[in-house]
């Protein structure tokens, strides 16, 4: 399977050979420097686990179809400028695929972890905010080959004095049940308002590291200091 984009001084790959991804990018004129930027990635799966679920909303025939694929083993690199990075073996990525009609004003709240604890691949999806979740929920562990079905999930965001949210102080993700217990370290927020008055799209997805744990089925999971990301977004579309 090949998808292209291509245009004046950009074009996009991405190819998927039974499972296996690369990813194949060069754009002229990148970020605020205008650097240029290059590269080429390769993802392969180390479970043949995934999240998959069909989120419906209140208002009839509205509905979203998601798949995460978590714990992607990454090579390659990737290179800005006159700088490069290589993917070694502690490199991991994230698959986010989905399809739906959504509802026209909507909040969502993701985060993911995709990373290596004690050598063995360790990750984790969590969101919520949009659609109906009594059924079922989006939040999962996945450690090895192995996959753990979670339920509800809160981000507390950090507040300023303002009493406006502070994305760059630690967040606290905590369940109703006590089985999620994580601090998550932000260290950049990528930050874009697109606000077209009837269009908008206002997103603070925030890079940081985790530490914490989660306890499914009577066992404890520990882990400190693993990169990942949380974000916020609101849309209207």
């Amino acid at each position: 399977i090949k998808c292209e984009s291509k245009k004046k001084g950009f074009s996009l790959h991405f190819y998927n050979d039974h499972g296996k991804r690369r990813l194949l990018c060069h754009m002229d004129d990148f970020g605020m420097k205008g650097q240029s930027f290059r590269c080429d990635i390769y993802l392969e799966p180390t479970s043949q686990n995934s999240m998959v679920i069909a989120t419906p909303f209140k208002k009839k025939a509205h509905f979203y179809y998601n798949q995460k694929i978590n714990n992607l083993k990454a090579g390659g690199y990737a290179k800005i400028g006159d700088k490069t990075l290589d993917f070694n073996r502690d490199s991991f990525g994230v698959l986010d695929w989905g399809r739906g009609v959504w509802t026209y004003k909507n909040t969502w709240y993701w985060s993911s972890v995709n990373a290596s604890r004690d050598g063995v691949p360790f990750g984790f999806n969590l969101g919520y905010g949009f659609g109906d979740t009594n059924s079922a929920s989006e939040n999962m562990l996945f450690v090895g080959d192995k996959a753990y079905k979670l339920n509800d999930v809160r981000f507390d965001i950090s507040l300023k004095e303002n009493g406006k949210l502070d994305y760059l102080a630690p967040w606290k993700f905590r369940s109703q049940s006590g089985d999620i217990d994580i601090t998550f370290t932000p260290i950049i927020d990528r930050h874009s308002d697109t606000n077209l008055l009837i269009l908008r799209s206002n997103q603070h997805q925030v890079f940081g590291t985790f530490s914490g744990s989660f306890v499914v089925n009577g066992e404890e999971f520990f882990f400190y200091d693993l990169p990942g990301f949380a974000e916020k977004v609101f849309n209207k579309w």
